[in-house]
Order: structure tokens, then sequence, then C-alpha cells
């Protein structure tokens, strides 16, 4: 067993035992996972995300239980199941497919992710504040030096890629999952605990 894997399986314990630091660990864990196979069933963001919110919620209030799970991954994701099936039937599909390139992208991300708009009002709001440092804490290390090298050097993808020996492509997937990842953490964070004193 890997240390990442050993690391899960501590907070899922956390979890099981009510504490948030193993919910919002758990929350990161599986984010991309559960995105990528949502988008397989669903073909809609939207309601993939709310999947996820739902999901967590649901843990959140059955973590009592949680401690005789053996199989965790297949206990999450027949969970999920479910309930992405549930939020569909309440939910409006809506599919657009589109070509863009990698400019396009560029400048849709930053309109997009309000990344620099959470950061600007973390420092006028100290519970914001606290949950983006917390989110950011549950970042893989890539993500969060791609994301200082981003939005804090000020740093361009071709420079990210060159100082990372990594694709400009690569860099891009990277920081768009990283900045999904903190805007549905700090969401989340406000709508399971959101008087939780920090």
């Amino acid at each position: 067993m890997d240390d990442q894997q050993q690391q899960f399986i501590k907070n899922w314990k956390l979890l099981a035992e009510g504490e948030k630091q193993g919910l919002y660990a758990c929350f990161s864990y599986f984010y991309d996972d559960l995105y990528r196979f949502g988008l397989s069933l669903y073909r809609n963001p939207e309601l993939i995300k709310e999947s996820i919110q739902n999901l967590f919620i649901e843990l959140w209030q059955i973590r009592e239980k949680l401690k005789e799970v053996n199989n965790i991954q297949q206990y999450v994701f027949t969970i999920y199941k479910r309930i992405i099936f549930k939020t569909s039937q309440t939910f409006i599909s809506t599919t657009v497919t589109e070509k863009v390139s990698l400019d396009d992208i560029e400048e849709r991300f930053i309109s997009e992710s309000s990344y620099e708009s959470i950061l600007i009002a973390s420092q006028e709001d100290e519970h914001l504040k606290k949950r983006l440092q917390y989110a950011l804490s549950c970042l893989t290390p890539r993500q969060k030096e791609i994301i200082q090298m981003r939005y804090f050097d000020c740093l361009s993808f071709k420079e990210i890629a060159e100082r990372t020996s990594l694709t400009e492509r690569t860099v891009y997937n990277t920081l768009h999952n990283a900045v999904n990842v903190l805007r549905e953490l700090l969401l989340f964070l406000c709508l399971v605990l959101p008087r939780e004193p920090w």
C-alpha cells in the first residue's frame, strides 16, 4: 500500500469519526474520478458537479455507517450512481459541443474561473480566506505549484511548461482541474457547514 492510499484510508476514517478534515480530503481525493465517471454517463458538467456535492453531503449525513465499509471505492461509486440518476430526474440536461483553440481556451478559462475574484474577496472576508487556504491545501503538489506560477508569479502557460517540463496542454488541464476542485470545494464547504467556526 503506497503513501497516498494510506493517507486516503486515514482520511476516510476521520470522515467516519465526524472530522471535517477527512470529509474535505476525501472530497478532493475523489473529485476528478467522480467527475470523469459522471461525464461518461451524462454529458452535462453542471449535473455532475451538483451530483458530487450531493454525494458528499449524503456521506457526511451517514458518516457513522462508514466505519463498516470494506471496499470504499465501490461503496462511494455505488451511492454516486444512484445520486446521479436521482439528480438527473430534476435536472434539465443541456450539452454543447464546440472546438476551440488553446488561445480561446485560455481566454475562456480566465473569464470562467473567477479565481482572481476569489483571491480578492478572500482578503476582505476572513471566513472565505480560511476556506480558500484549506481548499488549496487539498490540492496535489503539482496543482499547487502550477497555481502558484500562474496566479501568483503571473507566468504564461508557455513559461510554466518550460519550467515544469510539461506540455502547454497538460499545464492548462492541470490548472483547469485544480480550479474546478477549488471552486467546488469552496461551494461544498459553504453548503455543508456554512456557519462552522474556523
